[in-house]
């Protein structure tokens, strides 16, 4: 059976610090893939390009996250972001703001074990 998450302040504070920035960051994906649905043509094609540069990036927090939240479900967020980078690159939009949503209630929930545990040992 795996420990419970977070099992001290610093694994704490880090997660806190990443699932927090990563929901938002998730939050504005899910704005630009709003934005994106409705363009058209050329339109479309070239904010898909941004749209793309922005998801690798936040893969790339991901990542780094999973190393601070040592948790399985890091495992799942990381190959779902995987997936996302997939559809985008193959317009497939209807189909992303589920996995969004998802993705940011792990977050959420990640950020909210992670103040739970610093307001429990009183460090906030």
């Amino acid at each position: 059976m795996a420990e419970p998450f977070p099992v001290s302040s610093r694994q704490a504070i880090l997660a806190f610090h990443f699932a927090d920035r990563i929901k938002a960051e998730i939050l504005l994906a899910s704005r630009l893939l709003g934005t994106i649905s409705h363009l058209q043509g050329q339109e479309q094609e070239g904010a898909n390009l941004l749209f793309l540069d922005f998801l690798k990036g936040l893969e790339q927090e991901i990542n780094v996250a999973g190393v601070q939240i040592n948790d399985p479900e890091m495992v799942r967020l990381r190959t779902v972001m995987t997936g996302l980078l997939g559809m985008a690159d193959s317009r497939m939009f209807q189909d992303m703001q589920s996995h969004f949503t998802w993705m940011i209630s792990v977050m959420a929930t990640y950020a909210q074990r992670a103040m739970e545990y610093l307001v429990r040992e009183k460090l906030l």
